[in-house]
């Protein structure tokens, strides 16, 4: 059986390899001589590059436009006109930054906050909240670009003394996929529910399990497995990366959370994206073309209809436009509310006290839209120090975050990817230090430490014009070596 379940999904990604080659080859060379991006030190990166930045201006215009739509699904009208002309000059600011710099963990993760803060500066524009709009919108801006600063400039290489061969990391893998099955079978001990995506949220604190498992859970759902799914789809051993990822959305009826139900289709995308595109290009574009799929569908099929209402609330509300709604109730809140001064993390709130008990409910109470959990921007910035100091704050989460650079470097940009594709999830939606810790964040650079350079080994395409390019015996990969 599984010999079999291993050939079915090697014609399937044959299959799948030669419709890409298709596609590169119809891109006139430019994919191709691309596809082999390599972490940190991507050949074409940090230099001017006219798509780029078309495309992130069409990213940004996307999303302001992905905002509306949610707007007016809700009945909020605007002039957006005259918003669009006030906005566009401190939304444009960071996309220098993006344009010259070079792909690594950190571009994905600068992309995504990119996304977020600009949201947030089109908000403050509509929204009846009592606080000083002005000061937070330069205040939102200046923390993104502190915080690009780490994340994108800091990419010095990190080289464990561990560094495990091809065949231990494979073992490591199995072991843990062996210790996924054991943790999920003991979270179902605590209690599980069957129920809908809208049905969840009103349930996830009813089974209650002790806080190491919760760590424990995390980590593997967030941290390891990702890993897992695209470390042995780059060793070419499909029937385990389809096992981790069928793993993931397993711990649904547990987690009750939209993310681990839909890894099973964001992992994968993540990771053929970038094996097709040059990696800054992928890591905008994989923003942007759900997003503009959302507001296709919704547009296509109208208000009403419960595909296109279940499809834009999954990606447009949900994936896009929540991160930045969350920073402006945060806004409004800790304008007149005491700031936390970094309480909501345990070992600070047994040290000193703290006057909330967790943000996400205190702010849910306060304006009945749900747990309003929010990203470093909103917790450890506005929440903890307030508007006026929190580019301080997002520098310091900046450095911390670039480690993953760091620790990520000799990988390819497919396995950078997919692998962090549930963590940059939860950097976007909880705070940084709960995705350090239960999040799978520590996990993950754990993993990328110790693995075996997945930049070796590598069989790159000759330049367009010479007439041939080598080609391995099996369909070309970022893979590892064997």
């Amino acid at each position: 059986m599984r010999y079999s379940l291993g050939v079915v999904l090697e014609s399937v990604y044959q299959v799948m390899d030669i419709i890409r080659q298709k596609c590169l080859l119809l891109m006139g060379g430019e994919g191709y001589r691309s596809l082999m991006g390599r972490g940190s030190e991507h050949p074409g990166a940090g230099r001017h590059d006219l798509g780029l930045g078309l495309l992130l201006v069409t990213f940004v215009a996307m999303n302001c436009i992905s905002l509306v739509a949610v707007q007016r699904a809700v009945g909020v009208m605007s002039d957006i006109a005259s918003v669009a002309t006030t906005s566009w000059f401190l939304v444009a600011l960071p996309i220098p930054f993006l344009l010259f710099s070079r792909f690594s963990f950190g571009y994905i993760v600068g992309v995504s906050f990119y996304g977020v803060i600009a949201g947030f500066v089109w908000i403050t524009h509509f929204t009846s909240l009592n606080y000083d709009h002005q000061q937070a919108r330069l205040a939102a801006v200046a923390s993104l670009l502190a915080f690009l600063l780490p994340v994108l400039l800091q990419r010095q290489p990190l080289r464990f003394a561990l560094t495990l061969s091809s065949r231990s990391m494979d073992r490591l893998l199995v072991g843990v996929l062996w210790g996924v099955i054991v943790v999920l079978v003991l979270d179902a001990s605590h209690g599980v529910a069957f129920v809908g995506i809208d049905e969840a949220v009103g349930l996830r604190d009813r089974f209650p399990r002790p806080a190491i498992l919760n760590y424990l859970t995390g980590s593997l759902v967030g941290g390891a497995l990702p890993f897992s799914f695209a470390y042995f789809t780059g060793r070419q051993r499909y029937a385990l990366a389809a096992l981790s990822l069928a793993l993931i959305p397993l711990f649904y009826p547990i987690l009750l959370s939209k993310t681990v139900l839909l890894a099973a289709v964001w992992l994968p995308f993540l990771y053929w994206m970038f094996v097709g595109a040059d990696p800054r290009r992928a890591a905008v574009l994989t923003w942007l073309l759900p997003m503009a799929a959302g507001l296709a569908i919704y547009a296509i099929l109208g208000p009403g209809n419960a595909i296109a209402e279940h499809v834009f609330g999954w990606i447009n509300t949900r994936l896009y436009a929540v991160p930045s709604i969350a920073m402006n109730y945060y806004s409004e809140f800790f304008a007149s509310h005491k700031l936390t001064g970094f309480c909501q993390i345990n070992i600070v709130r047994v040290a000193l006290g703290c006057p909330y008990f967790e943000l996400g409910p205190v702010l849910a109470a306060q304006y009945g839209v749900g747990n309003l959990n929010a990203s470093l921007f909103a917790t450890e910035g506005i929440a903890s120090v307030g508007a006026v100091w929190s580019p301080v704050s997002a520098f310091v989460c900046g450095v911390i975050v670039s480690l993953g650079n760091s620790v990520s470097a000799r990988h390819a940009s497919p396995l950078i990817a997919a692998s962090s594709g549930v963590v940059v999830q939860s950097l976007l939606n909880v705070p940084l230090s709960i995705s350090l810790l239960s999040g799978g964040y520590l996990v993950l650079m754990l993993l990328w430490s110790v693995a075996p350079d997945s930049n070796e080994g590598l069989v790159v395409p000759k330049a367009a014009g010479s007439g041939r390019s080598e080609r391995p015996s099996r369909p070309l990969r970022p893979g590892f070596n064997r």
